[in-house]
């Protein structure tokens, strides 16, 4: 906004009756000498600008969370109340483990039948397993003789058609039987005396560890169950009661650290130039004075609002300020140097119609002046002034150009 504008804006109700006179100002015939008007004068000099900001924001925890649990059940303990301090790791709920603990036993038993299968398939048959299969060969090898003897001697009867065809043909069966009974046999020996296939072992491996990892993770869902303060602070608000349904990420608690506070001040983004991470800055709450270290500016202005936040920390050992109060923040801002005059030492008409009175010789000198920012009750005068200039800032709406005029009190400060 031109500060001009804000000028003639504060100055209207002030100035009206002047402004109105103005034409009166110039064509008001000559005092008399006997008409002398007493006013107050000050030595024109130049001076450093400043500007008090005034922010507020609202006080948050310097860190905070809430707390829920990862899995969902039936809440059956509760261990804090709002208020009471907890240290990070520290117990809050609890939720019914039964059902997990159920999952738990059951990949404990898969744990222990697959390590079971994993053991024989490595240390392979036992040594009375591969005697019977030894004794199981040597038996279909006898069988296997005696049925070749059988149909040696039958296959000759029915050459000489001593015999019929059907019994040729049982002769012929039980000795093709006997010899599939010996290859068995033979196989059977050779898997307990040569052990599990490689591709055997890595499955009955493969069992083993998905049943370790099942462990592990049922293992891990029952530790859910209870629910740790993720960090150290104050239990701000308790958001569930005992036997209450909650389901995965359900809030629980809030917790935060409120030994110190922060706020974030809406700084214009004309003024950040005058702040600085490290400085400090007096905070006000409800008459409550204290000091807040500025301990971070944000990178990037708020184009809703115009305004760059600036993070300012609080100590609050005594915990006697709250999260969520509103604070005041105060800082003095210095400005540049130039020649600034009280605010009712300037007459102005409208935006560029500016003048003053200088005691030129125990007469009020009517002097144009640009006028510039305001700060405070003071302008900024941009031309028209300079130091040393006996400025009339009192009687001024009194005056018309040229008239006699006296310092009240004495000579001209």
């Amino acid at each position: 906004m031109n500060s001009k504008w804000l000028v003639s804006a504060l100055m209207a109700g002030l100035l009206t009756t002047t402004a109105c006179s103005g034409q009166e100002q110039t064509e008001a015939p000559a005092v008399s000498a006997a008409e002398v008007k007493k006013v107050e004068i000050t030595a024109v000099k130049k001076e450093q600008a400043t500007q008090v900001s005034e922010l507020s924001g609202t006080l948050q925890p310097l860190e905070e969370a809430l707390v829920s649990f990862e899995v969902g059940g039936r809440v059956v303990e509760l261990a804090k109340e709002e208020g009471d301090n907890v240290k990070a790791g520290e117990l809050l709920a609890r939720l019914d483990g039964s059902d997990y603990s159920l999952q738990v036993a059951s990949a404990n038993a898969s744990v222990q039948q697959t390590a079971a299968n994993l053991e024989k398939v490595n240390n392979g048959a036992r040594d009375q397993e591969v005697t019977q299969a030894r004794l199981q060969v040597e038996k279909a090898t006898i069988a296997y003789r005696k049925a070749q003897d059988d149909f040696k001697r039958i296959e000759r009867l029915y050459q000489e058609k001593a015999i019929s065809q059907s019994e040729y043909e049982n002769a012929q069966n039980y000795l093709a039987v006997a010899q599939k009974d010996l290859q068995n046999a033979q196989q059977a020996y050779s898997l307990v005396t040569q052990g599990a296939r490689a591709e055997d072992r890595e499955l009955t491996r493969a069992s083993y560890n998905q049943a370790m990892i099942s462990k592990e993770l049922a293992a891990s869902t029952l530790a859910k169950t209870q629910l740790r303060a993720p960090i150290s602070g104050t239990i701000i608000a308790k958001l569930s009661s005992t036997g209450s349904l909650v389901g995965v990420g359900t809030p629980v608690y809030r917790v935060g650290n409120i030994d110190t506070l922060k706020v974030v001040l809406p700084v214009p983004d004309r003024e950040i130039f005058a702040w600085k991470e490290g400085e400090t800055v007096a905070m006000d709450l409800y008459g409550q004075k204290r000091d807040g270290k500025v301990v971070k500016i944000y990178p990037a202005t708020n184009q809703g609002t115009g305004t760059i936040g600036v993070e300012v920390h609080v100590a609050n050992p005594r915990h006697d300020w709250f999260a969520g109060q509103v604070v005041k923040a105060r800082k003095t801002i210095q400005g540049k140097e130039g020649i600034f005059v009280p605010v009712e030492a300037v007459i102005s008409r409208g935006q560029g119609d500016a003048h003053v009175f200088v005691n030129v010789g125990g007469k009020a000198v009517k002097t144009a002046v640009s006028i510039g920012a305001i700060n405070g009750n003071r302008l900024e005068i941009l031309s028209g002034l300079k130091e040393g200039d006996q400025l009339i800032v009192k009687g001024v709406d009194r005056l018309f150009d040229g008239d006699p005029i006296e310092a009240a009190g004495g000579q001209p400060q």
